[in-house]
């Protein structure tokens, strides 16, 4: 189903050692291994993940998020999550794991954060 796809777009960040990428749709169980697949390639010192345009995560979405963060965690990374809706930042709250990411409005709001 078209509605069940993720469009993915890596971009250069703003910072040297900096990529972002563009999600588009829905982040599940079909589009999940996508999102993690496109994470481990380049493994950029710093990765923003522009989800304004996440319509949907389920459980598995959620998984791979953390699986990633993780992996960025014990490699001395980072990875920044920007736009999220509140549908998607109240997934974050339910499963108690909204204190583990740091929810930025925009792409640039992250940038600021990463050192020149």
């Amino acid at each position: 189903m078209a509605d069940d796809k993720l469009k993915l777009q890596m971009l250069d960040g703003a910072r040297p050692g900096e990529k972002i990428m563009v999600l588009e749709g829905v982040l599940n169980a079909e589009t999940a291994f996508q999102f993690r697949d496109n994470v481990r390639q380049g493994e950029p010192a710093t990765l923003v993940v522009d989800m304004s345009r996440v319509r949907y995560v389920d459980s598995s979405g959620l998984g791979v998020l953390i699986g990633a963060y993780a992996s960025f965690e014990r490699n001395c990374r980072r990875l920044l999550l920007a736009g999220l809706n509140d549908r998607v930042w109240e997934l974050f709250r339910t499963c108690k794991i909204n204190d583990v990411f740091t929810r930025y409005a925009t792409v640039a709001d992250a940038e600021q954060t990463v050192p020149l």
